[in-house]
């Protein structure tokens, strides 16, 4: 365009500053707003907001309220459009109580909140774990005569959800019906993992069938709730259920349910099965990360298939994936516990070297032949 003798106007640098902060390169983004200065064009209040909005996505809450202040500074009005910015921005750095101060500050210069206004801060208040400072947003906003959604609902369930609040997650839901709202794919999952972490797998086989019943399709997020909610009352074989139906629904297994998966077949000692699901894993290219490491060493050393869980680590080196204290401790309490004192302390010695540093229970097992308070090598080894 300049090149060509053709000037870029405002709409054009908004949308050069627009596609910066996509990228997440708020450097170049401010670059490009500092040359629109020079050129003496005069951004407007969508200069300001994308910019805000950048720096929010970023992380970065003082340079977006910086953005807001010099563009109050020019007498630039915000929109219900910058507003909602800076309200969910605030709520998505963790600053809820702060965003909840901004909006009573702005309505009183008269804006109106929305519905989208209030979920941003009920959400907000949810994600720091203030599930009561949720409901009174919510009740704030039904005060004002505006009408939750399903948005709204999910917040609320994951709140209560989180909190153990099973109760309170279920009258939710109820509420959400009896308005007329359908709950979608997200608001199940939700309740379905709370029930799954509580070990209610009886109510969590419920909303699952529900689901269905509605004609509702269960994600991988759903999937791996129930997978994890057997796993943790010993029901391996519901687990692999589930891992056979959502195969052959064409649900996408991911590293998530298949860590599970294996984590409670090695518990049970189901070898061979854990095996060909790990084989499975790597055939359709997922690669492990440091949890699905961590389970394959820690079951094996279990099972003391101490050569395999050796092999594990050597395979983590091979991908360059650095162990932790956890699998290193693991595998030198196998060692231990085998007898092979030699090999323990070549671990120990090989952490060292990795520039890992060994905790008390590494010192725990090596001196005083205990994990977990519980020795399993006669006498103590004197250092």
């Amino acid at each position: 365009m300049v090149s060509n003798g053709v000037v870029p106007n405002v709409v054009s640098y908004n949308n050069m500053i627009l596609a910066y902060c996509r990228v997440e390169n708020m450097d170049k983004a401010y670059s490009i707003f500092s040359e629109m200065l020079e050129m003496g064009l005069k951004p407007n209040v969508i200069t300001y907001s994308i910019l805000m909005d950048g720096y929010f996505k970023n992380g970065d809450a003082e340079h977006a309220l910086d953005m807001f202040d010099k563009m109050v500074a020019k007498k630039i009005s915000p929109t219900d459009y910058t507003i909602n910015t800076i309200i969910n921005g605030l709520c998505r750095v963790g600053r809820s109580s702060e965003a909840r101060d901004k909006l009573w500050s702005f309505v009183e210069e008269g804006f109106v909140p929305m519905r989208l206004t209030y979920n941003s801060i009920i959400d907000g208040f949810v994600k720091e774990g203030d599930v009561n400072s949720a409901q009174a947003v919510y009740s704030e906003m039904c005060d004002n005569g505006l009408s939750p959604n399903v948005v709204t609902y999910t917040s609320l369930i994951c709140g209560f959800c989180k909190n153990k609040r099973m109760d309170l997650a279920l009258k939710m839901q109820n509420e959400m019906k009896q308005k007329g709202l359908e709950p979608d794919v997200i608001s199940y999952s939700v309740l379905i993992d709370g029930f799954s972490k509580t070990q209610d797998m009886e109510s969590a086989c419920r909303l699952f069938s529900e689901l269905l019943e509605v004609g509702l399709c269960p994600n991988t997020a759903v999937y791996n709730s129930m997978i994890s909610g057997f796993r943790n009352i010993s029901n391996m074989e519901a687990a692999l259920d589930m891992h056979k139906k959502m195969t052959n629904e064409g649900i996408p297994c991911d590293l998530q349910a298949y860590t599970t998966l294996i984590d409670g077949l090695l518990k049970e000692g189901k070898l061979l099965i854990a095996s060909d699901l790990y084989l499975e894993m790597l055939s359709k290219g997922i690669v492990p990360d440091l949890i699905a490491f961590s389970v394959l060493i820690n079951g094996l050393c279990r099972k003391g298939q101490l050569e395999n869980a050796c092999k594990i680590l050597d395979e983590m080196d091979r991908k360059c994936i650095t162990p932790n204290v956890l699998i290193y401790n693991t595998l030198i309490a196998g060692h231990f516990k085998e007898g092979n004192l030699q090999e323990a302390f070549r671990l120990h010695n090989e952490m060292l070297d990795r520039g890992l540093v060994p905790d008390d229970t590494t010192y725990d097992i090596l001196v005083n032949g205990k994990v977990r308070g519980e020795k399993f090598v006669p006498g103590a080894l004197v250092a």
